[in-house]
């Protein structure tokens, strides 16, 4: 820990320039940089009749059961204390079934009510903390029930809409010894210990290499006395995107982003939601949360010289990673001892270098995606590349559809533009860069109402987001400043107003499946100005939902409230229902 200290003090220091300013570090790589990452590996091993290990978890079924406390006084309820191995569940189901596998208790379970026990770990450094939870049965039928039982198990699961972790006890029976109930575990014939990976019997011992997120794996194992473990889980995707070597060189030390460690005592979580950790550079592995948290096994391979930390060059804290402009210049310096050139292999960029300061740009970004860009650092006979991601947002929108009006009966076909700004006025500051949008639709009336006024709407929208990024990339809630033309027949109005939306991405899960993104918008005008009529009052509320067809197509449906009042009165001016629905284009 005293190696690891010194070194993130070196980051920090090398980070700094000589003005105190805070510079961005460039990343070494770990693919790029004499470290293979192996395929992530589901592993597994049914060890005898009661244990079994998943990844680096030890799960002793055991451990899996509960006991009774019968009331002390009359009419207090029977206590039952559960436990189980917690690092393979922490939070999900909990229940105990009869022996025809119909639940008679069940309970859910979470970090807030559940305790945790640390077991020391073994020579393999195995996990196999101990979880509780303590609860009342308030119907004592219950327990009266489970003595009749010829026996019952306990299970606690979790289950999503792609994952799920399912582990049951051994089988138990509830016994009355001089007078006291106890929980047991049934004597009876030893089942067949087996293990079924994707429906198919396999050995007791084995492991699966996962490529991507494609790949799934259904895993069932049957100890011998009758307990037993399901998982269906998945890999998940991670980015090691930098890989430096500690001082005495017998350690690394890792940043990654995406999933997390298994074991996260070990973990030191940076600002940007990235992650670091230090493995043994002669034993280089660590485990991984898969879907539901599975363990999965990451080794990697050193193929040569990992770099050192302080051979780290830096950008100039000017340097921008988001960017709606095709191509990007920053400037840099180069760690003492080393020398830099363009990476032979990147034709899109340039490089400059006087002394240790340099300065890089890259051209024909591509829209609408983050790309990696390397530049070749050399120290003695070893060469290194270090990177930088710049990520280039779609500046654009249009899209083109339909609005239908109720109580009205009133269409109208909608089209619109987006335009969202590098700078507002070419101001390279803070407040400036990419806060700043505008807004230009035109709703034109398709059918008529006699009793309702016929007018096509033209609405120009001034556009400021709260938190700095990209037009359906990043969160936000954000103000406008929309101004209006209400045309009529032979006249018309121009409104002026204040708006108000928020961006999300959906978080019920119902939501997620019916869209990628949901946006609340508010425009209200209070007052207008024309010489035949004017907008005294109106407002649009509206709720929409954006449904990714392709990577850059939507298709943005919703519901909203819309009311316009007129000087002088239309004939009607109620309050109308509306039903949108458009094709929605990122460019």
């Amino acid at each position: 820990m005293k190696n690891l200290s010194l070194i993130v003090l070196a980051l920090i220091a090398g980070a700094a320039s000589a003005h105190g300013e805070a510079r961005k570090p460039m990343l070494f790589q770990a693919s790029k940089n004499n470290l293979q990452v192996l395929p992530q590996r589901f592993e597994y091993t049914l060890m005898d009749e009661d244990r079994l290990k998943v990844g680096d978890i030890l799960i002793d079924s055991t451990k899996v059961t509960f006991d009774l406390q019968e009331p002390t006084k009359n009419g207090a309820p029977y206590r039952v204390r559960f436990t189980w191995p917690a690092d393979l569940l922490k939070d999900g189901e909990l229940a105990i079934k009869n022996n025809a596998g119909k639940a008679i208790f069940t309970t859910r379970l979470d970090q807030s009510n559940v305790k945790l026990s640390k077991n020391e770990r073994d020579q393999e450094n195995l996990r196999s903390d101990l979880a509780s939870l303590t609860v009342e049965l308030n119907d004592p039928k219950i327990v009266e029930d489970m003595k009749y039982l010829p026996f019952m198990t306990f299970c606690i699961y979790r289950q999503t809409d792609e994952t799920q972790t399912y582990l049951c006890s051994k089988e138990l029976y509830l016994s009355s010894q001089q007078g006291q109930l106890a929980v047991r575990p049934r004597s009876a014939t030893k089942k067949t210990a087996q293990v079924e990976i994707n429906g198919k019997v396999v050995g007791n011992q084995g492991i699966i290499y996962l490529n991507d997120r494609s790949e799934s794996v259904s895993f069932k194992a049957l100890t011998q006395t009758g307990a037993f473990l399901e998982i269906d889980t998945r890999m998940n995707e991670v980015d090691f995107k930098d890989v430096v070597q500690s001082e005495n060189g017998q350690r690394m030390i890792l940043t990654a982003s995406g999933a997390e460690p298994a074991d996260g005592s070990k973990v030191r979580r940076l600002g940007d939601g990235s992650w670091q950790v230090v493995v043994s550079k002669e034993r280089p592995l660590l485990y991984l949360k898969g879907d539901g948290d599975i363990p999965m096994r990451q080794e990697f391979y050193v193929k040569g010289s990992i770099p050192p930390a302080k051979i780290r060059p830096t950008l100039s804290a000017k340097s921008v990673n988001k960017t709606y402009s095709s191509s990007v210049s920053m400037d840099g310096i180069a760690s003492a001892d080393t020398n830099m050139s363009a990476d032979a292999s990147d034709k899109d960029a340039s490089f400059q270098e006087e002394g240790n300061q340099f300065k890089w740009t890259i051209k024909n970004l591509p829209a609408g995606k983050s790309t990696r860009h390397f530049l070749q650092v050399q120290t003695g006979s070893d060469s290194f590349m270090a990177g930088y991601d710049v990520e280039r947002g779609n500046p654009f929108s249009a899209w083109l559809g339909a609005r239908y009006q109720t109580p009205s009966g009133i269409a109208f076909g909608s089209l619109g533009f987006e335009w969202w700004f590098e700078n507002f006025l070419g101001l390279n500051a803070d407040a400036a860069r990419l806060h700043w949008g505008l807004i230009v639709s035109r709703d034109q009336h398709l059918t008529t109402n006699d009793d309702y006024p016929e007018i096509d709407l033209t609405t120009a929208e001034l556009v400021w987001r709260a938190n700095p990024g990209f037009h359906l990339m990043d969160e936000t809630w954000g103000l406008s400043i929309p101004v209006q033309m209400v045309q009529g027949k032979d006249a018309s109005s121009t409104a002026f107003g204040l708006g108000f939306f928020v961006q999300n991405k959906p978080t019920v899960r119902w939501m997620k499946k019916m869209m990628e993104w949901t946006e609340l918008k508010l425009q209200y005008l209070p007052s207008g100005s024309g010489s035949d009529f004017k907008v005294s009052n109106a407002y649009r509320l509206e709720g929409s939902g954006y449904y990714q067809m392709k990577k850059d197509m939507y298709l943005k449906y919703g519901l909203g409230l819309v009311n316009y009042k007129y000087d002088p009165a239309a004939p009607k001016e109620d309050m109308q229902i509306e039903l949108n629905a458009l094709a929605y284009w990122n460019f």
